[in-house]
């Protein structure tokens, strides 16, 4: 693992509730962005067995001449874990709401959401969140008020069989 910085990648918030009940992260593209972050540079079999413990995300390839990397070890081509549900963001602008706290993402989404299950402290929307019911509902709300978007990624997924759902 090491420390360094990715170019053209911001993180935001993926369109659907982790079985925990929080809104997980997930990258997206922004022309000149730069993430601090921390890499690591795995096997074949390490990363096929990391893509078992993440159904809700793909690994895409992508290449350091289109995603400048800026580390002691620069490979050619780096994975990235993006999320199937795509990321949250305002269906008027198209701007992906960029990552912060839950508290954040919760206050958003309850400006968007008719929702009673979004109101109160953080860690008691979590909660709720953290039921599967509850959760599946506030995912078909992200989907149906149009408050997701793609990662604007280029589609060289490695897991072809990976679609926004």
């Amino acid at each position: 693992m090491m420390r360094l910085t990715v170019m053209h990648i911001a993180v935001g918030y993926s369109a659907h509730v982790s079985a925990r009940g929080y809104v997980p992260a997930t990258p997206f593209f922004v022309h000149r962005a730069e993430l601090r972050t921390v890499g690591a540079w795995l096997t074949e079999e390490e990363a096929a067995a990391l893509d078992t413990t993440e159904p809700n995300y793909h690994r895409m390839m992508l290449s350091t001449a289109d995603h400048p990397v800026v580390a002691p070890l620069i490979p050619a081509t780096f994975g990235l874990y993006v999320s199937r549900h795509g990321v949250v963001a305002d269906p008027e602008t198209g701007v992906r709401v960029p990552f912060g706290s839950q508290k954040d993402i919760i206050g958003w989404l309850d400006g968007r959401i008719p929702d009673l299950a979004l109101r109160g402290p953080a860690a008691e929307v979590c909660a709720r969140l953290g039921d599967p019911m509850v959760a599946g509902r506030l995912g078909t709300a992200l989907r149906v008020g149009g408050l997701r978007t793609h990662a604007g990624l280029p589609v060289r997924r490695y897991d072809e069989s990976a679609v926004l759902s």
